[in-house]
C-alpha cells in the first residue's frame, strides 16, 4: 500500500469517526429541541426523501460502478473520453435529482399521507411543507454524488471526509439557534443548507482533481454498460429503501413518538454495522475479485470464510450485549426518560434491532463476495425477496406484537435475506460454504453467550448494590458490565483459539505493535 493510500485511508477513517459522532450529537440536539413526545415525527418522516436519495446515489452505488470505469480510461490515457462520459452522468443523476425534487414539491400533500398517515391532518400538512422545504436537497446530494466520483479517481478525498461533517453542522447549528423560532422548519432548512455546502466543496474538490464539463458523450458504450450495470443495483436499494419508508408510515399509526423511536432505533444501529461490516465491504470488494481471478474459488473460499467470520465474530458480542444492555446507556446519551412511551418503544424496538446485526453484517459481506464475482443480479434478487417480506410480514407482526413488530419484520426479512446470500455464493465456491462455517459459527456463539451470562449476571449484582435508582446509575451499571463482558468474550476467543478471531486479534495486535512504536520513536 502507498503511503499515500495509507494517508487517505487514516483520513477517511478519522472523518468517518467524526461523523458519526457529529450524526449523535445531531439526533442528540434534536431531540432537545423537540423532545420526544411527537413533535419530531414530521421531520424525521419528511426526511426520508432526501435520505432515499443519498442512499440511491451519494452513498456508494454511483462510485462503486463509474469509479473503475475512469480510472481505466484516465490510465489509459484517455482523460477526454472520461470528461465526457462524467459530463454525461452529471446531466443524468443531475436531471433526475431535480425531477425528484420537483415531484416533491408538487406532489408533498400525497407525499405526506403516503410517508405518515397515522399523524392526523395537522401532522400531515407539517410533514407536506417540510417535504416541500427539503426538496432542494435533492439536487445537492445527486451533485455531491457524481463530483466524489471523479474526485476519488484523483484520490482526492477532503470533499468526502469534510462534507459529511459540514452537513451535519449546518442541521445542527440551525437546530441550536432556530428551534425555538421556527420549529421543525429550522433543521429542514439546515439539511437543504447543508447539502448545498456539501455540493460546493465536493465541485470545488473535483476541479481541483482536473474535472472540466465538456459536451456529454450519452451514446458512449463504456457509459450504456455502466449504467447497465448500476440498475439493477440501483433498483435493489430502492426497493429496500420504499420497504423502510412503509415501516415508518407504519410506525406512525402507533401513536405520538412512535416514529422518532422507530427512526432513532434503526439510527443507533447503524453506528456498529457501519463500522464493521461496511469497513469490511468496502475492502473487500477489490480483493474478492483479484482472488478469484488469480487463486480460483479455493482463493475466494478462503477470503470468505475468513471476511463472513470476522464480521460474525466482531457483531454477535455487540448484538447480544447490546438487546440485554444498551437501553439505558442509549436513553441516557439521547437524553429520553425510560418511563416515557418513546423510551418504552424505543428499548423494545432497539433490542430486537440489535438482534439482527450478525444477519446483517453477512448480508453485507456476502453481498461485496458476490459482486467480487461479478454476479450483480443475484445479491439484488436476493435483497428484493428480503424487502418483500418485510412488507408482506410487517402488518400481521404488528397486530401481534404491536411496535416491537416492526423490528421483528426486519429481523425475519434481514435472515431470509442473509440465507438465499450465503446459498448464491455457495454456488460460486463449489458447495462447501455452510460445512465450512459452521463450526467457527458455532464457537462463536457459544462463547458469546458464555460472555452474555457473565455481563448479566455483573449487571444484577452491580443493580443490587444501587442504593438508588436512577437512570445515570442504572446506564453506568450496565455499561461497565457489558464492556466487562467484551473483555470476558476477548479472553475467551483468544484462549479457545477461535478460528473466526484469527483475522480481527492479528489487525488489533498490529495496530497496537504500530501504535507503540509510533510513540516511542517519537518519544
Amino acid at each position: 500500500m502507498t503511503s499515500q493510500a495509507v494517508r487517505n485511508s487514516v483520513l477517511l477513517s478519522v472523518a468517518a469517526f467524526a461523523s458519526r459522532v457529529l450524526g449523535w450529537v445531531r439526533l442528540i440536539v434534536l431531540l432537545g429541541a423537540f423532545g420526544a413526545d411527537g413533535r419530531l415525527d414530521p421531520y424525521l418522516a419528511a426526511f426520508k426523501v432526501p435520505d432515499i436519495i443519498y442512499q440511491l446515489i451519494a452513498a456508494g452505488p454511483l462510485s462503486s460502478v463509474l469509479v473503475p470505469l475512469v480510472v481505466r480510461l484516465r490510465t489509459e490515457g484517455d482523460p477526454a473520453r472520461a470528461h465526457r462520459i462524467i459530463s454525461a452522468v452529471f446531466l443524468l443523476f443531475g436531471a433526475l435529482a431535480l425531477a425528484v425534487a420537483l415531484l416533491a414539491i408538487t406532489l408533498a400533500s400525497g407525499l405526506a399521507q403516503a410517508l405518515a398517515p397515522g399523524i392526523g391532518v395537522a401532522g400531515q400538512e407539517e410533514v407536506a411543507q417540510l417535504s416541500r422545504i427539503l426538496a432542494p436537497s435533492s439536487v445537492g446530494l445527486g451533485i455531491v454524488a457524481v463530483a466524489s466520483v471523479w474526485s476519488a479517481t484523483s484520490e482526492r478525498f477532503f470533499a468526502s471526509s469534510i462534507g459529511p461533517l459540514v452537513y451535519n453542522l449546518s442541521v445542527i447549528l440551525f437546530t441550536l439557534f432556530g428551534a425555538s423560532t421556527f420549529g421543525t422548519t429550522a433543521p429542514a432548512v439546515g439539511t437543504v443548507v447543508g447539502a448545498a455546502l456539501f455540493a460546493a466543496i465536493a465541485l470545488i474538490d473535483a476541479r481541483a482533481g482536473g474535472l472540466r464539463l465538456v459536451r456529454p458523450s450519452f451514446g458512449d458504450p463504456l457509459l450504456l454498460r455502466a449504467l447497465h450495470s448500476l440498475a439493477p443495483r440501483i433498483g435493489g436499494l430502492l426497493a429496500i429503501q420504499v420497504v423502510l419508508t412503509g415501516l415508518i408510515a407504519a410506525a406512525s399509526t402507533l401513536g405520538a413518538g412512535s416514529i422518532t423511536a422507530w427512526s432513532y432505533a434503526l439510527s443507533l444501529v447503524q453506528l456498529p454495522l457501519a463500522m464493521v461490516a461496511g469497513s469490511i465491504g468496502t475492502a473487500l470488494l477489490p480483493v474478492a475479485a483479484r482472488v478469484l481471478h488469480t487463486e480460483g474459488r479455493a482463493g475466494l473460499a478462503r477470503v470468505s470464510r475468513t471476511t463472513l467470520g470476522a464480521a460474525l465474530w466482531m457483531l454477535t458480542p455487540v448484538a447480544l450485549l447490546g438487546a440485554l444492555l444498551a437501553a439505558n446507556p442509549a436513553q441516557l446519551v439521547l437524553g429520553i426518560d425510560p418511563a416515557s412511551a418513546v423510551g418504552t418503544l424505543l428499548a423494545a424496538g432497539l433490542s430486537l434491532l440489535l438482534l439482527s446485526l450478525p444477519i446483517q453484517g453477512i448480508t453485507s459481506v456476502a453481498t461485496r463476495l458476490c459482486y467480487g464475482t461479478g454476479d450483480t443480479a443475484g445479491p439484488v434478487l436476493c435483497s428484493l425477496i428480503g424487502a418483500a417480506t418485510m412488507a408482506l410480514s410487517v402488518a400481521p407482526l404488528i397486530s401481534l406484537f404491536g411496535f416491537a413488530g416492526l423490528a421483528v419484520a426486519v429481523l425475519i426479512g434481514e435472515l431470509l435475506e442473509s440465507l438465499l446470500l450465503l446459498l448464491r455464493l455457495r454456488v460460486h465456491l463449489g458447495g462447501r460454504l455452510f460445512r465450512d462455517l459452521a463450526n467457527p459459527i458455532g464457537a462463536v456463539i457459544l462463547v458469546a453467550l458464555v460472555a452474555l451470562a457473565i455481563a448479566a449476571t455483573l449487571a444484577t449484582a452491580l443493580g443490587a448494590l444501587l442504593t438508588r435508582e436512577t437512570l445515570v446509575l442504572r446506564a453506568l451499571s450496565d455499561s461497565l458490565a457489558a464492556s466487562l463482558g467484551l473483555l470476558a468474550y476477548l479472553a475467551l476467543s483468544r484462549r479457545f483459539g477461535l478460528t473466526a478471531a484469527t483475522a480481527p486479534l492479528d489487525a488489533l495486535r498490529h495496530a497496537a505493535s504500530a501504535l507503540r512504536a509510533r510513540v516511542g520513536v517519537r518519544s
